[in-house]
């Protein structure tokens, strides 16, 4: 729908500005008659092509969390939305975030539910804030449903904050090493083999095959990058085919301290997604289709969620489809089945998301754990590798002299 410019007096005879959604000009004239107001000139608005777009996915996700829990408090305050998102039009700290509450602001003016005005960044308001925030307004508990969506949103964001942080040490020791290892091998060991040639003194073994390893990379490094590159590429094709990466993301579910980190993640996310949606009335339809649209971030559990539904389909309780589906621990099938008979699904669903939200930190915490003490004797073995085929020859050297 179109947008004008205006400028119009009221009834004191001041002058106002603003913009207006019409379909047009007598449209607009008839809703600022409306509103008190008498138009003196307007003009038509013209925005480029995906403006839509041009405004997609340059929001940090604290600045949505943020817009969310105060348009919640406004909207308790028992302000109207228009005047809500006014307010938060004013206050929120991101210039792209108070254009995109301006046209939302502005869709909803013209008549549109506010899901409608946001589903039209995608990019910014996901598939499951548009669930929420539809049964929000259907049920007339938006405010409750923008807080709930507020708090889920924070949550996640810290999982996702303590994992990037787990991963920080681990990232530095690999750089480091490689690093270190390119200097003695790449530089310093070559000159010190020449050397000690040139001396007549005879190399060690061990001297001789990391001296080997070192000019086998000096004479192919431009092959081996190639193919280390080919194989990335391979890689990233293979994983995203369907089949590909639900291969490699059940394989990852099984591997040694990572397989369980992965799985509590998993099994948080989907917990914590079910107790949001549940609780502010959607259906299991929607449920499912929202999880399953790579939610979990585990092609393979989402796959396996798909198939529980398929089974809730032909009659099946939830927990039972869920157990039917596999791939998900007996704890949550006990949990579900649990709130199934007592009628507090979503309380269950919110507890198991408490209980896998404190496994991820625990399980990363271990990851790192293990990581550090690992890092630091894999660290440790090529340093003194590298030290002992350099020292070796020196010692024959100093023997000879003696």
């Amino acid at each position: 729908m179109p947008k004008f410019k205006y400028r119009a007096v009221d009834v004191s005879g001041r002058l106002l500005r603003g913009v207006s959604v019409s379909a047009n000009d007598s449209e607009m004239e008839k809703k600022l008659r409306e509103a008190g107001l008498t138009l003196i000139d307007s003009r038509k608005v013209f925005e480029g092509i995906g403006a839509e777009k041009w405004f997609s996915g340059k929001i940090k996700p604290r600045i949505i969390i943020e817009f969310y829990y105060r348009l919640s408090q406004t909207l308790e305050l028992g302000l109207p939305i228009l005047s809500a998102l006014e307010e938060n039009e004013k206050i929120i700290p991101s210039k792209p975030m108070c254009k995109i509450v301006g046209e939302v602001k502005l869709s909803v003016e013209a008549g549109n539910m506010m899901y409608e005005a946001m589903s039209r960044f995608p990019k910014v308001f996901q598939k499951l804030d548009m669930g929420i925030i539809r049964m929000g307004e259907q049920s007339g508990t938006l405010p409750k449903s923008l807080k709930g969506l507020a708090e889920f949103l924070e949550w996640r964001e810290d999982i996702r904050s303590t994992i990037r942080r787990a991963t920080i040490y681990p990232s530095f020791i690999i750089l480091s090493i490689g690093a270190v290892i390119g200097m003695w091998v790449g530089y310093v060991l070559p000159r010190m083999a020449g050397l000690l040639k040139e001396m007549g003194v005879p190399l060690p073994a061990v001297t001789r095959a990391v001296l080997g390893v070192s000019l086998f990379f000096q004479g192919y490094w431009l092959y081996i990058l190639i193919g280390i590159g080919l194989m990335v590429v391979l890689f990233l094709m293979f994983r995203k085919t369907k089949n590909g990466a639900v291969f490699l993301q059940q394989y990852m579910l099984k591997i040694p301290v990572i397989g369980p980190v992965a799985t509590n993640i998993a099994m948080a996310r989907l917990s914590q997604n079910f107790a949001t949606m549940y609780a502010a009335g959607m259906t299991l339809h929607n449920i499912f289709e929202i999880l399953a649209d790579n939610v979990l971030g585990n092609r393979y559990l989402e796959g396996r969620l798909e198939a529980a539904y398929m089974e809730i389909q032909r009659g099946q309780s939830i927990s039972a489809g869920f157990e039917t589906a596999g791939g998900f621990p007996p704890l949550l099938l006990g949990a579900v089945r649990n709130g199934e008979t007592t009628g507090t699904l979503d309380v269950s669903f919110a507890r198991l998301g408490t209980y896998y939200n404190n496994e991820v930190k625990r399980s990363v915490q271990t990851m790192v754990n293990m990581i550090e003490p690992l890092s630091i004797l894999f660290l440790g073995g090529v340093f003194g590798l590298i030290a002992l085929s350099i020292l070796l020859p020196l010692y024959d050297v100093m023997s000879q002299f003696k």
